[in-house]
């Protein structure tokens, strides 16, 4: 894998899986009917920053460790799409 392929294959992991974290933790602003500025389905606390370490950490295992498995020859995106 060229450093290009190794970007664009971490690049196209992470989003799905920052995707899959935003809805983790997840408590709207208010249970009852009160009125606020914000909508409803707003959440309390959205923890962005934690989410974005967090997929930038799983993206990054998977992107090794897919690596790994292409160095040693014992799996390749590139042939199994081929």
């Amino acid at each position: 894998m060229s450093l290009i392929d190794i970007l664009i294959f971490f690049l196209v992991i992470w989003w799905p899986i920052f995707f899959i974290l935003l809805p983790i933790g997840f408590e709207p602003i208010t249970k009852d009917n009160e009125k606020t500025e914000f909508v409803r389905s707003a959440p309390k606390k959205p923890m962005i920053l934690k989410k974005l370490i967090l997929a930038s950490g799983i993206s990054l295992f998977i992107t090794i460790f897919m690596w790994v498995l292409e160095y040693y020859n014992l799996f390749s995106l590139k042939e199994a799409f081929l």
